[in-house]
């Protein structure tokens, strides 16, 4: 097989298991040279379950491997054991009793050993010296994505009703303290490695809104991370108590770090809470400085209400944009109404539309979810995505 060309060889190494690419590059020194391109992946994966810190900073420090890492994807979902286990009982009640509370058993077995590794490893999987150390070493380094919202049970040999009640969101904790200060970590790492790393995509499915409000001097180190970004998508999750005390501090920290990424070309920005959040506030910000993303062309907003002249007024500044969406499915579970839409506290979505699509040569504006105009009366709930020319086909609610 080693008088096959090379092209052919790298086409075999890239349908093998790793298990199976480990044993093939045993077999001489050419598959071995070979087979090493394909034994790390571009994709690193950090689990909460997992000791995973230490593995990346081996990997790191080899002078081969860590210029293969372009990505980091921190899947910290945590549980909440309490719901979970009445979601688990209510997904399975119609079973047998004595079915139901073997498997239930076999399953919170297996999780009792998945927590005690969780409360083991995730405290150090964002050590901000451990992080600084890592991303200094890390050239190729494009992307990093933090997700609590992925579900953390990716192995085989996990039950599969763990994997089925993560569908439910009351499942899913919300550490809030923790998650900001692993997020601030991780954030102030990649911008003390900005002249190494400069990392072009940036994400994270559920921020609390508390993270901007932190110290001025320290928004401001962070913001600097923001500098290279072409790609930021920030679910924040905003919590009546106690973003409602240091609201309009955040929204201004959030304009600053929004500000600093002058390259950006695609913007996801959703809020999560009980209500939708009005975001006026963060678009004075913007209005005020006269700032404009000259090279943004994609955005989406969901989960926000605002006036139809201050959303109008950001967009039509954004001369650039190519593609508009408003609104999404939000968090919900599967049998529930989409709740991720935008509100217009005033005007209509009519005359919205009528001025982004007059001001933009816009190529695609698209809406999804609970649309709803207070003072115009407009209303509809749209499950997929719609191109908003169709909208006026839907039967308003």
């Amino acid at each position: 097989m080693e008088n096959l060309p090379v092209e052919l060889c790298r086409t075999i190494l890239s349908f093998v298991d790793i298990p199976s690419l480990k044993n093939f590059r045993l077999t001489s020194r050419f598959w071995g040279g070979l087979g090493e391109d394909y034994l790390i992946s571009p994709t690193f994966f950090s689990l909460s379950y997992r000791n995973d810190i230490h593995r990346l900073t081996t990997l790191a420090k080899n002078p081969r491997f860590r210029l293969k890492i372009e990505t980091l994807s921190f899947l910290h979902g945590e549980v909440n054991e309490y719901h979970a286990r009445h979601n688990t009982y209510f997904l399975n009640y119609m079973q047998d009793p004595d079915i139901r509370m073997d498997m239930q058993t076999s399953v919170w077995s297996t999780y009792a050993d998945l927590r005690a590794q969780k409360e083991r490893y995730l405290p150090t999987a964002c050590d901000k010296d451990a992080l600084m150390e890592i991303l200094s070493l890390l050239p190729n380094l494009k992307t990093v994505e933090v997700s609590l919202m992925t579900c953390p049970f990716q192995e085989d040999e996990h039950p599969e009703m763990l994997k089925e009640i993560w569908g439910i969101p009351s499942t899913r904790l919300m550490p809030r303290v923790a998650t900001t200060e692993r997020f601030t970590n991780l954030v102030s790492a990649l911008a003390s490695n900005i002249t190494i790393a400069s990392i072009k995509s940036l994400s994270h499915d559920r921020l609390p809104f508390e993270f901007f409000a932190q110290r001025p001097a320290t928004i401001h180190h962070m913001s600097g991370a923001f500098r290279s970004l072409t790609s930021l998508s920030l679910a924040i999750d905003y919590s009546d108590m106690p973003n409602n005390l240091h609201q309009t501090q955040a929204f201004h920290n959030l304009s600053l770090c929004m500000r600093s990424a002058s390259q950006l070309q695609t913007l996801a920005l959703q809020f999560m809470g009980r209500r939708k959040i009005d975001i006026r506030e963060l678009l004075f910000t913007f209005r005020v400085s006269d700032y404009e993303f000259r090279h943004l062309e994609t955005i989406a907003l969901r989960g926000i209400t605002s006036t139809a002249a201050d959303l109008g007024t950001f967009l039509v500044k954004q001369k650039s944009l190519k593609s508009i969406q408003l609104g999404g499915l939000g968090l919900k579970t599967r049998h529930q109404p989409p709740n991720g839409g935008v509100h217009l506290s005033e005007g209509s979505f009519k005359g919205l539309f009528e001025r982004v699509r007059r001001n933009l040569n816009l190529e695609s504006l698209k809406v999804q979810g609970d649309l709803v105009g207070q003072q115009s009366g407009e209303r509809w709930v749209l499950e997929n995505v719609e191109d908003e020319k169709d909208l006026w086909e839907f039967v308003m609610d």
